[in-house]
Parts: structure tokens; sequence; C-alpha cells
């Protein structure tokens, strides 16, 4: 663990929706370490544990850790849901997000208004990584 960090647990009074708004946060700064190091993902107690074991030697160990988790939720969400036909244009979206598009890139590349695949297709891309993200923390306590 690193100095000064507090170690936050999955809260079951804290929101789903709570929860989706920090894994977004989360997934919109993949590319910044130092933002997902100073997230309250970053403090969980498996993330804790992944920086530790993995990335001890590394600067920014949870901004790497959580990084980590969040690819392979993404991953495990495009897989096992990408071709469903509600889900296919959400998965899309996680994918183009992970390479680094912004949100009006991605919206160029679905062919829809950047107004819709916020409010439809981002919603529901981080609702569906959120809910992986809090099963592989629960599941690893």
């Amino acid at each position: 663990m690193e100095p000064n960090s507090k170690q936050a647990s999955v809260s079951p009074a804290e929101t789903f929706d709570a929860w989706v708004t920090k894994v977004g946060h989360a997934l919109r700064n993949l590319d910044d370490r130092s933002v997902l190091n100073s997230s309250p993902l970053a403090h969980l107690a498996y993330v804790e544990r992944v920086a530790k074991e993995k990335y001890g030697s590394h600067i920014l160990p949870r901004g790497l850790a959580l990084r980590q988790i969040l690819l392979v939720c993404v991953e495990k969400v495009a897989t096992e849901v990408g071709n469903e036909p509600g889900l296919s244009k959400p998965c899309q979206y996680l994918q183009l997000l992970t390479k680094g598009l912004t949100c009006q890139q991605i919206s160029k590349e679905i062919g829809r208004s950047r107004e819709h695949v916020s409010r439809a297709y981002r919603k529901r891309a981080f609702e569906l990584v959120t809910g992986e993200f809090l099963s592989i923390v629960n599941r690893h306590r």
C-alpha cells in the first residue's frame, strides 16, 4: 500500500449510480495514470493488492492496477455481450474508448450524434463495466 493511502471498500449503502459515476470517470481517463491513481476506485482493497503485487516498483502503481482491471472488465463485457443486438453499440463504444477516442470521434465511428452516443451508449456501457468491476472487486476481497 502506498503511504498515506486509505483503503476503501465496496459499500452496499452506496448506490449503483454512484459506482457508475466513479467507473465512468476512470474509463474516460484510462490514459492518465495520475487521475486513475487518485480515483476512489484505486483505494479498494483488491486494486491495492494488484498494485502491490504487479506494479509495486512502478510510479503510480494504483493507477496502473486500476487501468488493468478496467481493461479486463471492458474486454469481458465486449466478449460476452458484444454480439447482442441491444448491447453491441455500447460495447463498440467501450472498445473505441479504450483505444483513446473521444466521444465525438466515437460518434463518427458509430454513425450517431454525439448527444445520442453520450446519452444512450455511454451510459449503458458504463453500467455494464461497473457491474463487472463490482463483481471482480467483490469476488477478490
